[in-house]
């Protein structure tokens, strides 16, 4: 029977469409874990990006932070505090004390210079006193060493702010005012040159700076006396800087004697000399009351405070900063009464009867604007816009950029190890920077991150190992299901080559029963002898018969599991001795003779087993010994052999016939490997003998085997545990 290839083929088919659905899942499932992990990778560098942003702001607002609480006077080397009173609580004029600021004695960390600018361009540092003030900075605050260090910086902050900037003019807003200012000069060129130190106003004020290009006073601001006359020299710049001072110092003074003279009445055992009436006379202001004309400008002014401010004429504050003492004072008193009644605005003097026009919201003469960031070429620069006694100045803080950059990258060494930081674009003052997220919040500084070695993803995964998993119990069930199909394919043959095989074997002898019966029955055979042979013929068809129908019945037990041992104690020569007259009758049969070989110790071995199960294996591979050797047999002789001198008992069954071909050995043992054309032309037999002789001997705990080194015909080896 040919096998049934079309249920192989389908069950292939089958299988193949399982692996390649198997492979699409798999393919897809994968590309989805790697979705998900590189979205993982991604958040993980953004959070690490963010703590490291947080960590580098923390820094950046830390130093901002720092040098935003000095105030302006900071930048002074000495500066003269307001509101001082002596031990007999008189008034000390502003002047006559100079306090040494912070920044004098230490820089700060990655600092290399402080340093303030005013309209004439003029740079100075508190870190670089000059004039009596330098004698007195080197004669107990600072030494030499530091002053020679921090005059070469100013040299070089003096130099980089005189360079080009390698930057547009950050662009602004065009206000009112800045248009009425323009409208009075003659009209720039499209694209100015630009110089690092006008980059470093526009950045720091909110309201354009503007230098005047004049001849620059040669010496320091340092170098002027603080005497009585200190805010007259100071209004050069200004006039009405002079009217905030004087005004200022009043109602201090004012307020100072209130309050002494309250401490006084409260203390009535301290005596305190009353002041002379010429102090007095310095300390007080008459009131002035200003004239109709005031009045009236007073009006017209806040009605055009809101739309445009009108540059002042510098005239009058310029002639009277170079009067004599006494004209100036005599114009003071009433320009510092105006002054306390309302804020007053650069340029609202008149030059005519020095009435003052108020401004709301004026700012405060000492008063400053945050700190912001600008790149000048390769340096870091805090630039903010300061009034320091009503005068206007840039203010800044020159930051050692490279210390300061290695400083911050260790702070994030952990997360970044190949992180650099960068100059970011420059913004102008009060405006949002560009939308960055890697841009410092509080400076222009871009991190940029580098490259992460992250360690790299396991192969085994467990998604990855989910899905082998699921790959090896879908191979493992297509390869049940394979078996399954091939016992049931295997079975199916079995059946049919079982059917065939017993159908031919019981009509040869069922047509000889019927035939001989019915001769005898009618009595057809007369004679005796004849009459014998006939008998005698169905009396060995009857043991084939029998022969075979035991050896299916045993077969079929053994395959059902339901046949039972019968194990007991016997010897190799009682075991032979048994089964040695039943082969004789065999080999009789088909005219061949029986010879056992064995020596009186193997006789005399012991085994505990079935003897029936022995006795049936010797007599199939006898019975397959006369149907196949027998014809072709250079000799008529079946060997018997044992051999008990090895760890196991040996029954060898041998002839001399023809032998079993290579390509019959590996399917000997099979059952019912004889095809319906083989049972007609082959030996009486369904093929059964050797497949029932080999699980017998498997269920006696031994083994039959081939011996195919033996060449003459041949010889099963029956392998018994002693």
């Amino acid at each position: 029977m040919r096998k049934p290839l079309h249920i192989w083929i389908t069950f292939l088919a089958c299988f193949a469409l399982l692996l390649a659905a198997m492979a699409w899942v798999s393919w897809h499932t994968l590309a989805l874990e790697r979705t998900r992990e590189e979205a993982a990778r991604d958040a993980d560098q953004q959070e690490r990006v963010r703590l490291a942003l947080w960590r580098l702001d923390f820094q950046a607002s830390a130093l901002l932070m720092r040098e935003n609480a000095r105030p302006p006077h900071d930048f002074r080397p000495f500066h003269a505090p307001e509101g001082l009173v002596n031990k007999a609580y008189g008034n000390v004029a502003k002047g006559d004390v100079l306090v040494p600021s912070p920044l004098l004695a230490e820089v700060p960390e990655h600092v290399l210079l402080h340093f303030q600018m005013d309209t004439k361009g003029q740079v100075m540092s508190p870190q670089v006193p000059q004039n009596d003030e330098r004698a007195l900075a080197l004669a107990q605050f600072i030494n030499a060493d530091d002053l020679t260090r921090s005059e070469l910086r100013l040299s070089g902050l003096r130099a980089l702010l005189a360079q080009p900037s390698n930057a547009m003019t950050p662009r602004r807003e065009v206000s009112s005012y800045d248009f009425l200012r323009r409208s009075q000069t003659p009209a720039a060129p499209a694209q100015p040159l630009v110089l690092n130190r006008r980059l470093l106003a526009e950045t720091a004020c909110a309201v354009s700076f503007e230098f005047d290009d004049a001849p620059p006073f040669e010496g320091n601001d340092a170098s002027l006396p603080r005497n009585a006359a200190w805010a007259v020299q100071q209004g050069q710049a200004a006039m009405q800087q002079s009217l905030f001072n004087s005004a200022e110092n009043s109602f201090r003074n004012r307020a100072v004697t209130a309050q002494a003279e309250e401490a006084i009445k409260q203390q009535p055992m301290i005596k305190v000399k009353e002041p002379p009436a010429k102090a007095l006379a310095k300390t007080d202001i008459p009131e002035v009351k200003p004239a109709p004309a005031a009045k009236t400008m007073e009006k017209k002014a806040e009605a055009a405070a809101d739309k445009a401010m009108t540059p002042a004429p510098m005239a009058a504050g310029i002639a009277a900063a170079a009067a004599p003492a006494a004209p100036a004072a005599s114009v003071m008193p009433s320009l510092a009464a105006a002054a306390a009644q309302a804020d007053l605005a650069p340029g609202d003097a008149t030059p005519n009867d020095a009435t003052v026009v108020p401004r709301k919201n004026a700012p405060a003469p000492n008063s400053s604007r945050p700190f912001q960031g600008v790149w000048l070429g390769k340096n870091l620069v805090l630039t903010r816009e300061a009034f320091v006694d009503g005068v206007r100045m840039v203010q800044g803080v020159w930051l050692d950029w490279p210390e300061l950059h290695a400083a911050w990258l260790r702070e994030i060494t952990d997360l970044f190890p190949d992180a650099k930081l960068e100059p970011a674009a420059n913004t102008n003052a009060g405006t949002r920077p560009t939308d960055d997220p890697l841009r410092f919040a509080a400076l222009p500084v871009r991190l940029v991150p580098g490259v992460i070695q992250l360690p790299p993803l396991p192969f085994w995964t467990p998604l990855r190992r989910s899905l082998a998993i699921a790959l090896a119990c879908v191979l493992l069930a297509a390869a049940a299901v394979g078996l399954v199909l091939h016992g049931t394919v295997a079975l199916s043959e079995r059946r049919a080559d079982f059917v065939s095989a017993v159908t031919h074997e019981l009509r040869t002898p069922l047509t000889t029963f019927r035939l001989y019966s019915e001769m005898l029955a009618d009595g057809m055979v007369t004679d005796e002898a004849q009459r014998k042979t006939y008998l005698d013929t169905l009396t060995g068809e009857a043991g084939r018969l029998s022969h075979l129908v035991e050896n299916v019945l045993a077969y079929a037990r053994l395959e059902r599991g339901s046949g039972k041992a019968r194990a007991e104690n016997v010897t190799i020569g009682e075991l032979l001795d048994r089964i040695l007259p039943r082969l004789k009758q065999r080999a009789d049969d088909c005219g061949m003779e029986v010879r056992v070989h064995a020596t009186e110790m193997d006789r005399k071995t012991q085994l505990h087993i079935d003897a029936a199960a022995v006795e049936q294996i010797l007599f199939n591979l006898v019975d397959n010994a006369c149907k196949y050797a027998a014809p072709r047999a250079a000799e008529p002789v079946i060997h018997v052999e044992a051999d008990t001198s090895g760890k196991f008992a040996m029954l060898r069954v041998r002839d001399h016939g023809g032998g079993i071909s290579r390509s019959e050995r590996r399917r000997i043992f099979h059952p019912f490997h004889k095809s319906a054309d083989q049972a007609a032309h082959s030996a009486p037999g369904v093929g059964l003998g050797l497949a029932l002789c080999q699980r017998l001997a498997t269920a006696l705990g031994g083994a039959i085997t081939l011996d195919a080194a033996h060449k003459d015909g041949a010889c099963f080896v029956l392998r018994l545990p002693k």
